[in-house]
Order: structure tokens, then C-alpha cells, then sequence
């Protein structure tokens, strides 16, 4: 009976010892686990305490941002352009109208543009053309490698300005509209200005091209001659800015002999430099004949331009 008594005093006790183990093992891992969330939190606490704050931009840094982005839109070649564009656009509209405006950006676009194709024709790396707000325009590429290229480059500005001049003189005989017949007046004055000898103009370039080519004083001497014929043709028509421009560019062409004589170009031959000067004669006669039958015509404005070369 005591045996039996305490078999199952022993057996009642079992399950209590068993809970109560539960119970402290529950315990336990309920601490760990309070212990591993405050382990946690505490972490938390010191990692945010060691990161710096971070504190609020002022308002003003988004305006510098704001900049930044307006200056980096500015700078992209593509927007420079068009603000250039717009740039010339408003000033020559103040200064005349906005049509004789629209005429000139036109005229000037379509020049630079040939020597920008000119360039690709050879390969030169070019960032395209550029207006110049009551100046003109610009073309940006690399150096010609020779004196062909660089006198092809320089010509194609005017070569297309030709093309337009003509497309617009040819419209203005068919059509008999003023307007078309300004705007190849306008177009012919412009191209023909380019084409004089003086650097940094289209001319310039042309001229130092030929007589540099064979690096050899009777180009100079060729040079003369020409520019003395041309100096007399001019006279006798009046064309008084003309004489003027061709004394500038001998002169010019005389100071910087000795700084040109040493470019490391590719010379043209003889027959290259024929060439060029009969190319180079045939598009400035054109150009002026255009300006004097469109001056006779009495068509209103193109007057202007006869005027400026006879000035």
C-alpha cells in the first residue's frame, strides 16, 4: 500500500515536473526572445546614433539645381544653335523687319551648310555651323589636310549660296515677284562679300590657297597681276567697295607670307590652281551680274545692294 501510494505520488509528480520544464523553458526563450528584441532595438539605436543626420536642404538648393540643369541645357550644342538662331532672328528684325530678317538667316544657313557638306566630303570632323548675331555665321570642323580641301570647303559656301541665288533670280523672271527678286539680290551681295580676298573670308582663304600651293614667289607674282585686273574691271563699273577690298587682300596676303609659306599642306599642281581661279573668277562675276540686273530691274531694295558695292 505505501508502495503503491508513492508509485503514484511519483507518477502525479511527473506530469507537474514536466510543466513546470515546459514552463521554464517557455520562460526562457520569452526572456531570449525579449532579450534578442531589446538586443535588437538597442542596435537600431546605436546605428542611428553613429549615422550623421542628415539635415533638410535649404529651398535655395533647389534653385541651384534648377541652374545647373538650365546650364546644362544651354550647353548642348543643339540648343545653343537655336538660341543663336533666335538671337540674330530678333536683332535683325529690330534693325529691319522680321522678313528681310527671315531672308537673311535663310541665306546665311544655306552657305555655312555648304561648307559644313564640304567637310564631311573629306572626312573632317565638323560640330556643325553656327549663327553670330549681326555678324554672319561659322562653320567648325578640323583643318584641312591640303590646299585642295581647304579651297573646296571655302568655295562650297558660296557655291551654294549660288545655287540659291540663281533658283531665286530664275523664280523672279518667271514669276516677276518683288519679293523673290530682293531675295536673290540679297543672297547675291552676301555670298559675293564672302568671296573676297581678305582673310578670315571665304575669299581669303581661296586666294591664299592658290598662290600657296606651289610655295614659290610667282605666285605672288600672279597674284598681282590678277588683282590688278580685277582692281581695273572694277573700276570701270564703279564697283568702288570691290577696289577697296582687293587692295586689303594683297596687302594682307603680303603680311602673312612668311607666316603661311611654312603650312605643312599638300600643294595643288598647276592645273589645280587653273582651276580654282577660273572657279573662283566665274562664281564673283556671277554673283555681281546678278546684283546689277537686279538693281536695273528697279525692283524695290535691291538697289541697296549696287549701292554698297559702288560705295
Amino acid at each position: 500500500m505505501n508502495d503503491w501510494t508513492k508509485n503514484k505520488d511519483k507518477e502525479n509528480t511527473k506530469p507537474a515536473q514536466m510543466n513546470e520544464a515546459v514552463h521554464q523553458k517557455d520562460s526562457q526563450s520569452l526572456l531570449s526572445a525579449e532579450s534578442s528584441g531589446s538586443h535588437t532595438e538597442r542596435d537600431k539605436r546605436q546605428v542611428a546614433a553613429e549615422v550623421p543626420a542628415v539635415s533638410k536642404a535649404p529651398a535655395r538648393s533647389h534653385w541651384l539645381m534648377i541652374g545647373g540643369l538650365v546650364f546644362k541645357l544651354f550647353k548642348s550644342v543643339k540648343v545653343l544653335k537655336i538660341a543663336l538662331v533666335g538671337t540674330a532672328f530678333a536683332g535683325w528684325g529690330l534693325i529691319f523687319n522680321w522678313q528681310f530678317a527671315a531672308v537673311l538667316i535663310i541665306v546665311i544657313m544655306f552657305h555655312e551648310y555648304g561648307h559644313v557638306q564640304a567637310m564631311k566630303k573629306f572626312g573632317i570632323p565638323t560640330k556643325g555651323f553656327y549663327l553670330i548675331p549681326f555678324v554672319g555665321g561659322v562653320a567648325i570642323g578640323d583643318k584641312a589636310k591640303s590646299e585642295w580641301q581647304e579651297l573646296y570647303i571655302s568655295m562650297m559656301g558660296p557655291v551654294y549660296g549660288l545655287l540659291m541665288t540663281v533658283t531665286f533670280f530664275v523664280a523672279y523672271l518667271m514669276s516677276g515677284n518683288n519679293f523673290v527678286g530682293l531675295v536673290a539680290s540679297i543672297s547675291a551681295l552676301i555670298n559675293v562679300f564672302n568671296l573676297f580676298p581678305i582673310y578670315p573670308l571665304d575669299g581669303g582663304h581661296v586666294v591664299k590657297s592658290m598662290v600657296f600651293s606651289g610655295k614659290k614667289y610667282w605666285g605672288i607674282l600672279f597674284l598681282l597681276l590678277g588683282s590688278a585686273l580685277g582692281f581695273v574691271i572694277s573700276l570701270k563699273f564703279g564697283l568702288y567697295f570691290i577696289c577697296f577690298f582687293i587692295v586689303l587682300g594683297v596687302l594682307d596676303l603680303l603680311f602673312s607670307w612668311k607666316e603661311l609659306h611654312h603650312e605643312e599642306k599638300i600643294s595643288m599642281d598647276k592645273y589645280g590652281i587653273m582651276f580654282s581661279f577660273i572657279w573662283y573668277i566665274a562664281t564673283v562675276i556671277t554673283f555681281i551680274g546678278i546684283i546689277l540686273i537686279m538693281a536695273s530691274s528697279r525692283v524695290p531694295g535691291t538697289e541697296i545692294a549696287r549701292i554698297i558695292l559702288s560705295s
